[in-house]
């Protein structure tokens, strides 16, 4: 029998790291205040299913004390065994059809065959189509008096409110590394391994909180009774706190060749260079919370610059053809000192100007859609991790060129010009989920200071309409263009229409112009 099927909790006083839970459930089953319908959400393997069955053998003990089950009773043995007809697991992942549930109802109204109630433990229940929800919702509302629903899931914004309000939810949480530690230690022992200390926090550290995943990582990492760090490193490809702290250090000291050489050498050791990003970022984390806490203001400063250019590494990490580049770019940028960039970013006096080049304008009766000029695409990785400036000192060339235009012609911006410079507006974000959700966006059009960006989903629309990424894309409008502009998100479900929508924005634009010139007026049908 695996570790965790073997030492599953059969009792709540067995049941780690959800001490809230569990005094809820226990004073609950004393006092014979027992919902008939129980949602318990949160990560996998902490416990959600264990929990379930642990109430179940509560409810249907036959010499229960203190709401703890006796373990000794037929009803608890065959429960423990897997055996008791009257409790019921049904996997949603595999069963998530109105058939199934629709059978569901009939057979509940049958009594118990052998406990005193029966007991319905729906798993990953956010898997269940529209209409089997729809199915279910009566039945949790008015269930027969013998039946007990226990739901759980790991996605619990998928579940209707429908649903969620008429079960009594329990929110499970991550569990603590020292309280991992400690399980895997008693498991340790009983399985006689001599598990090393490194080795079991390397273990809670790489399962995030998941309990099962540890367990499970325990009895596949222990070898001839013994659980070594080496083994756990060989294996997983994971780094030590030496390793962190190593590459922290050269970093503070803008040392970028014993950087790069940490970085190299990771690489040629085998260890996982996500894992490793990932790890690094919680040690800035870690960092960052103390330069709080210490308040020193100019460190925490320093450490948001980093955490910035590693979180990008990592989300780049993924779709990297070389695996320590992105890892050795965020390295370099993170040692060239802040007045050396601005150095180099500055024109030369011999240099001709020249703006950086932008999407080219296809004229509005062309075969080519003006919208496809304007659809934003994701900045190469050299751009996204160029050092931003102050939203009042523009450095790139191409930034004052707009502002010069502006100064020269005082007119509201133009939609030719917003476009012209949008990479520019790009390059000027400084919140990363708000460049990233703009990325999907196409620009429509500008009316006075008001900027329009349409994108094809309401999700896109709605992140892009947050206080947080709005003012983000102002900023950095302002950063480009020095006026001040408004910007809006439009859902319009369709890519074509966005498409259709960015094009009646530039013949609009050419079209008020036009009318300007003649002295004629624009009347629109």
């Amino acid at each position: 029998m695996s570790f965790y099927r073997k030492y599953r909790p059969q009792t709540f006083s067995n049941l780690v790291g959800q001490d809230h839970i569990r005094d809820t459930l226990t004073n609950a089953l004393q006092s014979g205040h027992v919902s008939h319908a129980y949602l318990f959400t949160g990560p996998r393997g902490t416990g959600k299913t264990s929990t379930a069955r642990l109430v179940a053998k509560s409810i249907n003990c036959l010499s229960p004390k203190n709401a703890e089950p006796c373990e000794k009773c037929d009803i608890c043995r065959e429960i423990t065994e897997g055996r008791l007809i009257d409790l019921i697991e049904i996997d949603a992942a595999s069963n998530r059809g109105i058939d199934e549930i629709r059978d569901l109802k009939e057979k509940i109204n049958f009594s118990p065959t052998r406990a005193k109630s029966k007991v319905y433990i729906i798993d990953e229940v956010h898997m269940l189509t529209k209409e089997a929800f729809n199915a279910l919702l009566k039945t949790l509302e008015e269930p027969p008096t013998h039946v007990y629903f226990i739901l759980a899931t790991t996605e619990v914004h998928k579940i209707p409110e429908t649903i969620l309000s008429r079960c009594q939810r329990f929110d499970f949480k991550r569990i603590d590394n020292k309280t991992m530690m400690d399980r895997l230690s008693f498991i340790a022992k009983e399985e006689k391994i001599e598990a090393e200390e490194q080795a079991l926090e390397a273990i809670a550290r790489v399962a995030q909180g998941g309990l099962r995943d540890a367990i499970g990582l325990l009895e596949q990492l222990s070898a001839n009774g013994k659980l070594t760090y080496g083994r756990v490193h060989d294996v997983l490809g994971i780094s030590g706190k030496s390793g962190l702290e190593k590459l922290y250090g050269t970093l503070a000291s803008s040392d970028i060749q014993n950087s790069l050489e940490t970085v190299a050498t990771l690489y040629r050791e085998g260890y996982d260079l996500v894992q490793f990003n990932k790890d690094f970022l919680e040690l800035l984390r870690e960092k960052m919370i103390e330069g709080i806490q210490t308040n020193n203001m100019k460190e925490t400063t320093r450490l948001l610059h980093l955490i910035d250019l590693f979180q990008q590494a990592y989300d780049q990490a993924r779709f990297a053809t070389i695996p320590q580049l992105p890892l050795e770019i965020a390295v370099i940028q993170s040692c060239i000192p802040e007045s050396h960039l601005e150095q180099t970013e500055q024109p030369t006096k011999s240099a001709t100007p020249q703006a950086v080049p932008a999407p080219a304008i296809q004229p509005s009766n062309s075969p080519n859609s003006i919208a496809a000029a304007r659809h934003f695409s994701p900045l190469s990785r050299t751009s996204q991790n160029v050092p931003q400036s102050a939203p009042h000192a523009p450095r790139h060339f191409g930034m004052k060129r707009a502002h010069q235009a502006i100064q020269n012609n005082p007119q509201p911006v133009s939609f030719e010009l917003l476009s012209e410079q949008w990479p520019h507006v790009l390059l000027a974000m400084k919140n990363v989920t708000a460049k990233r959700t703009l990325s999907t966006g196409t620009l429509l059009g500008i009316e006075g200071n008001e900027v329009r960006i349409g994108f094809s989903t309401r999700f896109n629309a709605g992140k892009m309409s947050e206080t947080t990424n709005r003012l983000a894309l102002e900023e950095a409008l302002f950063t480009v263009f020095q006026v001040t502009l408004k910007a809006f998100a439009v859902a319009t479900e369709n890519k074509t229409e966005t498409q259709d929508l960015a094009s009646k924005g530039a013949v609009d634009e050419k079209a008020s112009q036009l009318s300007e010139l003649l002295g004629g007026e624009l009347i629109e049908d």
